[in-house]
């Protein structure tokens, strides 16, 4: 069992992840945009980050850039949501630190099993 953080500022996403991986006994904590998730990481021990990369007030790049910065959180995985598999974009993810990305719409069977390799399980 992991405790998750899901970062979206979609609140349908947030409860899709949830409802979903919660089938696996995890358990989760939300956030609805980068600087809300930095408070939470702060404050939280997490083992898995669910990031939006496309968020208002802060993005999901500059979040994990910031995340990435402090060496505690050097070994947090972090998987990152983006709703475009242009290289680019998955490119700045892997760039400012995220160990996979998961692609927009959520392919159900891909995210749970992200979830778990990100998991080791």
């Amino acid at each position: 069992m992991a405790h998750i953080l899901v970062v979206d500022d979609e609140e349908s996403i947030r409860a899709l992840i949830r409802e979903v991986l919660s089938l696996s006994s995890h358990t989760f904590e939300e956030a609805g945009n980068g600087a809300e998730a930095l408070e939470r990481i702060r404050a939280t021990k997490y083992d898995l980050v669910i990031m939006d990369r496309n968020m208002p007030r802060m993005d999901g790049i500059q979040a994990l850039t910031l995340l990435r910065a402090s060496p505690q959180f050097k070994d947090l995985k972090v998987l990152m949501c983006t709703s475009s598999s242009v290289t680019k974009e998955v490119d700045e993810a892997f760039a400012a630190g995220a160990n996979d990305y998961i692609l927009k719409p959520i392919n159900l069977q891909a995210l749970v099993k992200k979830v778990a390799k990100a998991l080791g399980a």
